[in-house]
């Protein structure tokens, strides 16, 4: 299938979904299967990711696990230029293409992140899960995706995408292209260590975890994507 239908199909399968009420609300029909998987999840961060992160945090100094992290965020901003050109958005596509430039020549291929040293803008973070709800896509259900946790429908459709249209994988040889995905799994346990309070709170520590995850997930991507939040609507009704 060519890879340029895959935008249009998702489109076209998230406008045929039932939209269900306005994005300020919770819409949630899967709750009883997307609370089964939101106990897998927990316990798979019980048994092996937070166990695994914490290690990583201890084993790795943390130089390197910046470099990590400056190299994983260097290799998304050509998929974040691509998702800004199709939201017409072409400020963010100067500001990460001189941003991707720059790391690239001096920051020894993204290792250091000598854009921000020098004191240009931030890199603009986006996906196309937000070029969806620029043209107009609705939300969606809310997910509770196995091993990536929560997610909306609309940014389910987009992360397939964003995988599929990543222009590195045009132009990367396939042996660094074996790199690069290791690399965001051990970014991710680098955040994963990085905010292990947060996130353990959140899961080990509300009264309703899936209640508690979901709200705090739907409040932030909505503020991300430029939505107003209403917190009365978000507010977690088990919380203590």
């Amino acid at each position: 299938m060519p890879l340029s239908l895959l935008p249009l199909i998702g489109a076209v399968a998230l406008t045929a979904c039932t939209a269900g009420p306005p994005d300020q609300e919770i819409y949630d029909p899967d709750e009883a299967a997307n609370r089964k998987v939101h106990a897998f999840n927990k316990a798979l961060d019980r048994n092996l990711v937070a166990p695994v992160a914490r290690g990583y945090g201890k084993a790795v100094p943390v130089r390197a696990d910046k470099a990590i992290n400056n190299l994983a965020n260097h290799l998304a901003i050509p998929g974040e230029i691509v998702n800004s050109t199709l939201q017409l958005n072409f400020e963010d596509v100067v500001i990460n293409t001189i941003r991707f430039a720059t790391n690239t020549v001096f920051g020894l291929g993204g290792l250091f992140d000598f854009a921000t040293a020098a004191g240009m803008e931030e890199d603009v973070d986006t996906d196309f899960g937000k070029t969806l709800a620029v043209y107009g896509i609705p939300e969606g259900r809310y997910l509770e995706v196995p091993v990536f946790g929560p997610r909306t429908e609309r940014e389910t459709y987009g992360i397939v995408v964003d995988y599929l249209l990543d222009p590195l994988g045009s132009f990367l040889p396939a042996s660094a292209q074996k790199v690069t995905y290791p690399l965001y799994v051990v970014d991710k346990l680098g955040d994963r260590n990085e905010y292990d309070d947060a996130i353990s709170g959140v899961l080990y520590e509300s009264e309703d975890s899936y209640a508690t995850a979901r709200s705090i997930y739907l409040q932030n991507r909505r503020f991300d994507i430029g939505g107003t939040v209403n917190l009365d609507d978000l507010e977690d009704p088990y919380a203590n």
